[in-house]
């Protein structure tokens, strides 16, 4: 791992879902040193998901640690004086009692960086207020613009947590480059509505200028049913795109007509339907797929996995599971080009077993072999 961007660095991970896991991955991809602090009881929501430990876990070290426990602000200390980041999802309660905060500990450590990553952000009104990706994509109005997909909207998937990940690597990197000039760290508020606010940013320009957030209807950008029942993508919504898809379907004719189409965009919708079901989506992405028309496929997730860009890219990898399985999981999608021009990813390092790194950290950050069998005793790692 020496040989990565982020070696230098070490993290101390006290986050406790995805958000915070998604960030601590990347950074651990990128070749930072992870502790991960766990409970003893193997009851962590993380470790507990299908392929949690090789998504979210990989490369990083683990601690076994009872934050509930007395002696945990002493030892949460001890860890952090050791560490240039710490990441946490909102402090746990005895540690916010005792004073393991960022305000506090800054006075002791001024180059630290600490990320916190919640639902609203430290300075919301709304900051108390529980949550979960759906409550994120509804207060931050993107929900709203996925009106499309069912009535009422409901996502078959989790995207304000892996984006609010990558937002606060951003934001712990920036923090990193500037105390490398000034010596002095700073507090990171990564918050999952204002990350998921981001990306409706075209949205909110349209609305402000007096018009409607959304692009409105537009036959040449949106998906078709084809004859076997799939969907493809259209998306030539520009002149030369246009023209090139008129041509690809034989139909000429239709090329003047674009956004003057008699009836208007959804009568040229209903048009394009019955073009599209004549033939298959293979058929379709075989005619298509490789001209400007800009007609692509609607992978499931299965088909995914095996798609030709996915393995180029090395986009899945195989880790270590439970016992001797293999996990699949995605590839942090940064990608460098080396000195022959080949572009690649760095390898992650398998997840680490439940508490693996507790004892070695412990004796690093100063507690001696009786300290750590008496914390053993209490039960508090």
């Amino acid at each position: 791992m020496s040989n990565r961007p982020l070696s230098h660095l070490r993290v101390l991970d006290l986050s406790r879902l995805h958000p915070g896991a998604s960030c601590t991955a990347m950074l651990a991809d990128l070749g930072a040193e992870v502790l991960r602090v766990e409970t003893p009881d193997a009851a962590d929501p993380i470790r507990n998901l299908p392929g949690g430990p090789a998504a979210y876990d990989r490369g990083k070290r683990s601690v076994a640690l009872n934050l509930k426990h007395e002696r945990a602000p002493e030892i949460v200390r001890r860890l952090i004086a050791r560490v240039d980041v710490v990441v946490d999802s909102g402090l746990p309660g005895p540690l916010r009692d005792a004073g393991v905060g960022y305000d506090a500990l800054a006075r002791e450590q001024p180059a630290l960086v600490w990320c916190s990553i919640t639902g609203f952000g430290r300075s919301s009104p709304y900051a108390a207020r529980a949550g979960h990706d759906i409550t994120f994509l509804g207060y931050s109005g993107l929900l709203s613009l996925m009106a499309g997909t069912t009535v009422p909207p409901t996502p078959d998937f989790v995207l304000t947590a892996p984006f609010a990940g990558l937002v606060a690597a951003v934001g712990i990197l920036a923090a990193i480059a500037e105390r490398d000039r000034t010596g002095r760290g700073r507090f990171v508020d990564t918050s999952l509505v204002d990350s998921a606010m981001w990306i409706i940013g075209e949205a909110v320009a349209r609305v402000e200028a007096g018009g409607s957030p959304g692009w409105g209807e537009s036959a040449s950008r949106r998906a078709y049913r084809t004859s076997d029942g799939k969907l493809v993508t259209l998306a030539a919504a520009e002149p030369r795109t246009w023209a090139a898809f008129c041509a690809g379907i034989d139909r000429p004719d239709l090329q003047p007509l674009g956004y003057s189409y008699p009836g208007g965009q959804l009568a040229l919708a209903a048009e394009l339907e019955k073009i599209f079901a004549t033939r298959s989506a293979a058929e379709w992405l075989e005619r298509l797929g490789d001209t400007a028309a800009a007609v692509g496929p609607v992978l499931t997730v299965e088909e995914l996995l095996s798609d030709p860009h996915v393995v180029a890219r090395g986009s899945v990898i195989e880790l270590p599971g439970d016992g001797d399985t293999r996990v699949r999981a995605l590839r942090t999608p940064v990608r460098y080009v080396a000195d022959d021009g080949t572009p690649f990813g760095f390898e992650p390092g398998p997840p680490p077993r439940l508490g693996e790194h507790t004892d070695e950290e412990l004796v690093a950050a100063g507690y001696s072999a009786d300290d750590i069998a008496t914390l053993h005793r209490e039960s508090a790692i």
